[in-house]
């Protein structure tokens, strides 16, 4: 069952609104107030959706979760995640709110944020792969790899290469997770057998 299209309205005002002050202020200096200000929203609706400015952080990331959903039903395939291709959206995600991202690294919401987008892909993972070992190797191991390989090339990509574009960020995050290193980069790290 959908959410109501006035509660919908609310929080996206309420995500809206956030978005905006994360691009005027720091986010330690928001108070929930300026988000009421800012989204002409009252205080007891505020916190019949929301616990606090964290909870409202974390829980904007269900647009990130819509917009994965999104690009499996459009891409026709099922949820085996055959020819599905999240990454790809992910990144350009990231690339088209790189300022809120800027803004909040390195603060408790880039903490906060980190989190929320970790949990959204996982979950995506994990239902796009449904149950069992995957290749071989336990399921949440494989999971818990694409994240942090994810996370890895966007922090990579976000401090060092802010002018590369978001398909060249995938690009570098699918040679990584399809190919992995080359031997020469591993070997201070891991000893071959003979």
């Amino acid at each position: 069952m959908g959410i109501d299209r006035r509660v919908a309205r609310t929080r996206t005002a309420l995500y809206d609104a956030l978005v905006a002050l994360i691009r005027a202020k720091d986010y330690a200096a928001i108070t929930v107030e300026d988000i009421l200000s800012e989204a002409n929203v009252g205080r007891s609706t505020f916190y019949a959706h929301f616990t606090s400015k964290d909870d409202l952080l974390q829980r904007s990331l269900e647009r990130l979760r819509d917009l994965l959903v999104g690009v499996q039903q459009r891409s026709g395939h099922g949820a085996d995640g055959s020819g599905w291709d999240p990454a790809r959206a992910l990144f350009e995600h990231v690339g088209e709110y790189a300022d809120v991202q800027a803004a909040l690294a390195g603060g408790h919401g880039g903490a906060v944020l980190r989190e929320a987008v970790d949990k959204v892909l996982a979950d995506v993972l994990r239902q796009a792969m449904g149950a069992g070992p995957a290749g071989g190797l336990p399921r949440e191991l494989v999971i818990q790899h694409m994240v942090a390989t994810f996370n890895t090339t966007l922090r990579w990509w976000r401090e060092h290469r802010r002018a590369m574009a978001p398909a060249e960020a995938d690009a570098l995050f699918r040679q990584l997770l399809l190919r992995g290193l080359p031997r020469d980069a591993v070997a201070p790290f891991i000893a071959e057998a003979d």
